[in-house]
């Protein structure tokens, strides 16, 4: 009996073996593909989550982010940053919402423009002390704060302390913000 050889079989088999990767090298570029798409993901969330949130993640930033928005007269940053506390005041009733506020301010910026650019303006923290409920500073900062908002649902206060440089002038103020679920908002200056 004789057996019949099909070389190219064997030529195939040879070819497809060649073309397959290394279960070490497969193993490693799934890890690392892996990997990108974690980071892919994160960087996305973080994105989103500060396209679609309000407010800050800490204090320091709120109060900076809303004194630029102020000096610069950026509308939109005036009202990211502010709490509802902050929008009463700026529109001078308690029967606001963002675009009302929003058409308020652009009427009373109307025609002018901001003293400062932004490369004039920096910001020195010296201090930033977080007060939880229960707390007599908590207490006072809510007391004002409810002054003017009903119901305010306040995780905790923050009383930050800084320094504003505008172009050649310099002043030092404390400002009291208040944490929102996970966010800060700028409230009020104490001094």
């Amino acid at each position: 009996m004789k057996r019949e050889i099909d070389i190219y079989d064997s030529i195939e088999e040879i070819e497809s073996r060649k073309k397959q990767l290394n279960p070490k090298t497969k193993k490693i570029l799934i890890y690392l593909l892996c990997a990108i798409i974690g980071v892919i993901v994160a960087v996305g969330v973080i994105l989103v989550a500060n396209l679609v949130f309000t407010g800050a993640p800490s204090p320091e930033k709120a109060v900076a982010e809303y004194e630029r928005a102020a000096i610069l007269y950026d509308i939109d940053g005036m009202i990211e940053y502010s709490s509802e506390y902050n929008k009463i005041v700026l529109y001078g009733n308690r029967e606001t919402s963002d675009r009302l506020l929003e058409s308020y301010l652009k009427k009373g910026y109307a025609g002018k423009s901001a003293q400062y650019s932004e490369s004039d303006i920096k910001f020195a923290l010296v201090s930033s002390l977080e007060y939880d409920k229960g707390s007599k500073k908590y207490d006072d900062a809510i007391d004002k704060y409810a002054e003017k908002v009903e119901n305010a649902d306040i995780d905790k206060i923050a009383i930050v302390k800084m320094k504003i440089t505008k172009g050649t002038n310099e002043s030092t103020r404390e400002y009291v913000t208040v944490k929102i679920g996970t966010r800060w908002y700028f409230a009020y200056a104490l001094s």
